[in-house]
């Protein structure tokens, strides 16, 4: 696999630049391999509302755009949770507005979901 036709549709699962840029290069780019939308990305991408660094509108653009991409698959093992993550959070209108509260609730229950998998791992 080419690492360049992959590489606009990871930037954007990893919020790696302009959301804008983003959003427009990985629509642009041509057929690749999957690449895989972790739990951890959701993490980092909701952190940037949390601190400060992107608004609320930013994280349902992000949401939207990640969730309709053909290219990316969902962590094995947690399709549920993170695909009721994207749902509300890029459709607010169906939900909840993307709050501060929301985020915190997001961050929560995304942290121990990982946690979790890490107690599991250690035994």
């Amino acid at each position: 696999m080419d690492a360049n036709t992959r590489q606009p549709v990871d930037d954007l699962v990893h919020w790696n630049g302009e959301l804008s840029g983003l959003i427009s290069n990985a629509r642009r780019g041509e057929p690749a391999s999957a690449v895989i939308f972790r739990r951890d990305h959701a993490v980092a991408a909701v952190e940037k509302v949390t601190t400060g660094l992107a608004s609320s509108g930013q994280l349902t653009d992000w949401a939207q755009a990640v969730h309709f991409e053909d290219r990316v698959q969902v962590e094995d093992g947690h399709q549920d949770l993170l695909t009721q993550f994207l749902f509300e959070i890029s459709t607010p209108e169906l939900f909840e507005p993307v709050t501060h509260e929301i985020c915190q609730r997001w961050l929560h229950i995304l942290r121990a979901s990982i946690a979790s998998d890490a107690e599991v791992a250690e035994r």
